[in-house]
């Protein structure tokens, strides 16, 4: 595993280099001619250090630079110099010295398959075959700015509910175990029988603080247990009940279909086969119901059938599909299909998840009101009957 390394020269100059350990560095930096007088350990670099936004950025500017008639090696040299991370300066130097000695740069970029999809890795490969590699680089960067933005929309749509719903959670449990306890202690001074409201919600308040701990772990059990066994287990079965779901189904639904178009769409334009478009889409998706879909659609192709016949037989792609496929295939315009439909279930997303935010936020202010105003009212019920009680 690599790592940031902060060395300094004689000077006490701080420069970063990448390594695997403080002895890797010295040997680099004896290569180079360098001594350093001391080496400060810096961050772990993952395959999360690389997010896809930086990579968006890498690919436009890779584009734009060999359409401006620059090299591969030369346009990658600029590239790194230009970086102010150092994890992605040292990753681009290492392609560019890899490249400068022959090899190809789509091999290279697959050395490095936690940064580099095995579809960008194609798709560069078709480029370097046809000679249009900053044509390769404009379809990557259009299809990475179209996933970002996508996944964008499904975060933002869900941001503000999952926010209201942690507050509501936060504010019930401090009520319950620290609020609460205090109204009950003045109400034991009073030698009257608390409404049956008030009573249940301070039993359940008792209860809470004997056991929390407890929950605590069967929450924490039940959740390993979850993503260990029953998730693997009855995965097709739990994605199948999700995405019958009001709303949230939709979303997703449109999300994969959105997702997957989008890809076999850039790998017809790219030259790839249609096979290898549809293995691309399949490890792209993210729901694994469509990646079961799209395996049978390949299955399907390989024993002779025509994409349109193959996609009829899979419930989770609509009939929409079958028949612009169906249209593209006669016309010999598949690509410009498969382009409309990505354009449309990318619309179809957007407007639902515009309506699931908008359906979701006053739904859970309701639910918010409910649960505090309960709280509030529990505490206060035996005050407005302090006149009885004091009597």
């Amino acid at each position: 595993m690599n790592r940031l390394y902060y060395w300094y020269d004689i000077d006490f100059n701080q420069h970063k280099i990448i390594a695997k350990s403080p002895q890797a560095v010295k040997r680099q930096l004896l290569l180079q001619g360098k001594i350093a007088i001391k080496i400060k350990a810096g961050n772990v670099i993952t395959a999360r250090s690389f997010n896809r936004a930086d990579l968006l950025i890498i690919t436009k500017q890779l584009a734009t630079m060999l359409k401006a008639g620059l090299s591969i090696i030369d346009t990658l040299q600029l590239l790194a110099q230009e970086q102010t991370k150092p994890h992605w300066q040292y990753l681009l130097l290492d392609i560019q010295q890899q490249v400068a000695k022959g090899e190809f740069l789509s091999q290279v970029l697959q050395q490095h398959h936690e940064v580099f999809s095995a579809l960008y890795c194609e798709i560069i490969a078709t480029g370097e075959l046809t000679g249009q590699l900053d044509e390769s680089f404009e379809q990557l960067a259009l299809l990475l700015e179209k996933s970002i933005k996508l996944q964008k929309k499904l975060k933002k749509a869900m941001r503000y509910p999952l926010f209201l719903l942690l507050v509501a959670v936060i504010v019930s449990l401090v009520m319950l175990l620290f609020v609460l306890p205090k109204f009950s202690d003045i109400y034991q001074d009073f030698d009257a029988e608390l409404p049956a409201f008030t009573q249940a919600i301070i039993d359940f308040s008792t209860y809470l603080q004997q056991s929390w701990l407890i929950w605590c772990v069967v929450f924490f059990i039940s959740y390993l247990c979850y993503q260990r066994y029953l998730k693997v287990r009855y995965r097709h079965k739990i994605e199948t009940m999700v995405i019958k779901f009001p709303f949230i189904g939709q979303v997703i639904k449109t999300s994969c279909l959105a997702q997957i178009f989008q890809t076999i769409a850039i790998t017809q334009k790219a030259g790839i086969p249609l096979l290898a478009g549809l293995a691309a889409a399949a490890n792209t998706t993210y729901y694994g119901l469509y990646r079961d879909s799209l395996s049978q659609v390949i299955t399907g192709i390989e024993q002779g059938y025509s994409f349109s016949h193959v996609l009829h037989r899979q419930v989770h792609f609509p009939h929409l599909c079958v028949q612009l496929i169906f249209v593209g295939e006669e016309s010999g315009t598949l690509d410009l299909m498969l382009d409309k439909l990505a354009f449309y279930y990318q619309e179809q997303n957007q407007t639902l998840t515009d309506n699931l935010s908008q359906a979701f936020e006053p739904l859970l202010m309701l639910v918010l009101a409910l649960i505090i105003g309960s709280l509030i009212v529990a505490m206060y019920l035996p005050i407005f009957q302090m006149g009885e009680v004091i009597h």
